[in-house]
């Protein structure tokens, strides 16, 4: 089932209550994550038969249900610190600092004319949060469709969980094939015996974390005497670039949905896992900064709310393999591909081809029984899914963020 979560901002400060339950919750959690660890348990359901008892003694004012929900987040907290744990040898115990707390749909209820959600603390106790509620919102709250998920309650917000049926996916009649890079995705759209070469530029995202980057080092080097106000401005740097940076991976991801939507597309996208750190320093920080993982989970989550099919496919020497022959080079170079056949393409359109053929030659049900010959589609004809020019506030450094497509 699709699950969407819409951002709320108060209207007002929490109640004590509501502040008392979030440091309250936060304190649970952490005591269950190293009860966990110490009885080297992970699932929520062990955890509950595990701690449930001695939690109901030492928080037995709070509501039952939450104490449910703290075990949910506790989970989640240990299956993270055991993912770690496989790559540092000696990671730390994980502690949660944030004040937060999640309720299940029991656990509250939500007035979605007034945007009120009543919220239960304890037995015969309960608060009233008042949400500041835009157009977007009422896009939400006025779908029938949609039901009630979790909510997360943070100091100066919460989270509504919409969840709704999930849309049977569309009979495909073309075939969107995408490889990731730095600054783009790079691929081809195939729809019947015609394929052309699709672009989304998102350049400007390197700039911007660059950019904050070079300031949060200026930060640290001028208030090195005050360890606390450089701690706070560097920290408001980061808040200013991921706002900026997830702005622009949101407009790429649409841009990409509404022509695979608009051609009933089937989206092909790699399955990055891990990455490889090469000795040059600099170069691991970018790759390290690089939101490959979240532009993908993006698109991901929106195609499943949509309804547009996806698949993901293994990008094993999808740069360094002949799509005509099945030659694999033993190293890549520059921006264009050679092969001793004679192909020659740039080696992004040449990746996102092989990822072509690896999806089409599995008999994936998604391809919609699509072939694809290497040779068929036109070198000189680009369509650009997304210009960076076209709704974010351009970068005034002198480079320009627009690559204009003849």
């Amino acid at each position: 089932m699709p699950i969407k979560g819409v951002v709320f901002r108060l209207e007002s400060d929490l109640p004590s209550e509501a502040k008392s339950l979030l440091e309250d919750f936060r304190l649970a959690v952490n005591h269950a994550v190293r009860a966990g660890l110490q009885a080297r348990v992970t699932s929520r359901n062990a955890l509950n038969r595990l701690a449930y008892k001695d939690f109901r003694q030492d928080h037995p004012r709070m509501y039952s249900q939450h104490l449910v929900s703290a075990f949910e987040v506790t989970a989640s907290v240990i299956k993270l610190h055991r993912r770690r744990t496989r790559t540092n040898a000696e990671p730390r115990t994980p502690y949660v600092k944030r004040l937060m707390m999640k309720a299940e749909n029991q656990a509250y209820k939500l007035d979605r004319g007034t945007g009120v959600i009543d919220l239960a603390i304890r037995a015969g106790c309960h608060v009233k949060l008042k949400l500041v509620v835009s157009q977007y919102h009422r896009r939400y709250l006025d779908d029938a469709t949609l039901s009630l998920g979790s909510l997360t309650v943070l100091p100066d917000r919460v989270i509504v969980a919409f969840r709704k049926e999930a849309s049977k996916p569309y009979i495909p009649e073309s075939i969107v094939s995408l490889d990731t890079n730095e600054s783009s995705l790079d691929g081809i759209c195939l729809q019947g015996n015609d394929a052309g070469v699709v672009r989304a530029n998102f350049r400007d995202v390197a700039i911007i974390q660059q950019r904050h980057h070079d300031r949060r080092r200026r930060l640290q080097k001028k208030k090195a005497h005050d360890r606390r106000m450089a701690r706070s401005l560097c920290r408001r740097e980061g808040r200013r670039e991921h706002h900026r940076i997830d702005y622009r991976l949101h407009q790429v991801a649409n841009s990409v949905l509404e022509f695979a939507e608009r051609k009933k597309s089937t989206i092909v996208l790699e399955d990055l896992k891990g990455m490889k750190f090469k000795k040059n320093k600099e170069l691991n920080r970018r790759l390290s900064m690089w939101p490959r993982r979240k532009l993908h989970q993006i698109i991901e989550y929106k195609a499943q709310w949509r309804g547009i099919p996806l698949v993901k496919v293994d990008p094993r020497c999808s740069s360094k393999k002949c799509p005509i022959c099945g030659r694999i080079q033993d190293s890549r170079m520059g921006t264009l591909f050679e092969c001793e056949c004679g192909w020659r393409l740039d080696r992004h359109i040449n990746a996102s081809i092989n990822l072509l053929q690896t999806a089409i030659s599995k008999g994936l049900e998604v391809a919609g029984g699509l072939r694809f010959d290497p040779g068929a589609f036109q070198h000189d004809v680009m369509m650009t899914l997304y210009d960076p020019g076209r709704g974010a506030r351009s970068e005034p450094n002198g480079t320009s963020c627009v690559q204009v497509v003849t």
